[in-house]
């Protein structure tokens, strides 16, 4: 299974210094973290993957910065915001594949709403996203996220039942603690649309520990996935405050290369 890292690991650094960090660091992968609306633009991606390719460093997957609007300029009732900001996920899934990357990260809709929201609507508007990814090769995945509906293993299953085929899932093992989940509960059923992992540790220090700080047991989880058939990648996702980022990455790395 390939290891990598994700560009928000530095937040706030700006992205294409992230991705030379990530490559200093020797990982083989990564997940671009778009911080804004200018790294969407050609001229901004062309670079990011000629300095990825020149170092032989795959881009894996996409997170698009704008998932703090996705509530109500997305998944919202209000029509006319939708078609005003629709492009910008357009512009999203281009830059993801000019990159090279077949990933796009979605956070979707919250959990608690002002209004209730029918359930149909949030699938009908995520099956609008995938189509969309699809004009430009890419897979456009549900995330399990805290406080969003994505935290729900239930509402998974149910939005895995209404795609079908076009349900993708990003699996995080800090948002499936954080929601109250032994993490292995949500692998174990969503194993098979699982395509991409976002990795961290966790323990009596937290639930978002360096992997090789905490007690995860990430030899299970890697062999759950292999026995499912599984042929995507991970990366490592931690948040720089509280420790040193790039030392910590280094340990990480050394840490999956003594176990897998």
């Amino acid at each position: 299974m390939k290891i990598g890292a994700s560009t928000s690991c530095f937040y706030p650094l700006e992205t294409e210094k992230a991705l030379d960090k990530i490559i200093e660091l020797g990982f083989g992968s990564c997940e671009i973290f778009f911080n804004s609306s200018c790294e969407l633009d050609d001229s901004f991606t062309y670079e990011m993957k000629k300095r990825a390719d020149s170092e032989g460093v795959q881009i894996l997957s996409t997170h698009p910065f704008s998932s703090f609007i996705e509530n109500t300029c997305i998944f919202g009732e209000y029509q006319r915001r939708y078609d005003d900001f629709i492009d910008l996920y357009k512009r999203h899934f281009h830059a993801s594949a000019v990159l090279g990357a077949d990933i796009a990260v979605i956070h979707g809709g919250l959990a608690v709403q002002k209004r209730d929201i029918p359930e149909e609507h949030y699938i009908s508007r995520f099956r609008e996203l995938v189509e969309l990814g699809k004009v430009e090769g890419v897979r456009v995945c549900q995330e399990n996220v805290v406080r969003f509906r994505s935290q729900s293993l239930d509402f998974l299953k149910r939005m895995r039942a209404q795609l079908g085929d076009d349900f993708n899932m990003v699996f995080d093992i800090k948002q499936a603690i954080r929601s109250g989940y032994d993490p292995f509960e949500i692998v174990e059923e969503m194993k098979d649309d699982i395509v991409h992992l976002h990795l961290s540790d966790n323990g009596a220090e937290g639930d978002c520990l360096p992997p090789g700080k905490g007690d995860f047991d990430f030899r299970r989880l890697f062999d759950t996935m292999e026995d499912a058939g599984y042929k995507g990648g991970a990366v490592i996702e931690i948040y720089s405050k509280g420790f040193e980022v790039y030392d910590e990455l280094a340990q990480s790395r050394k840490y999956f290369e003594g176990i897998l």
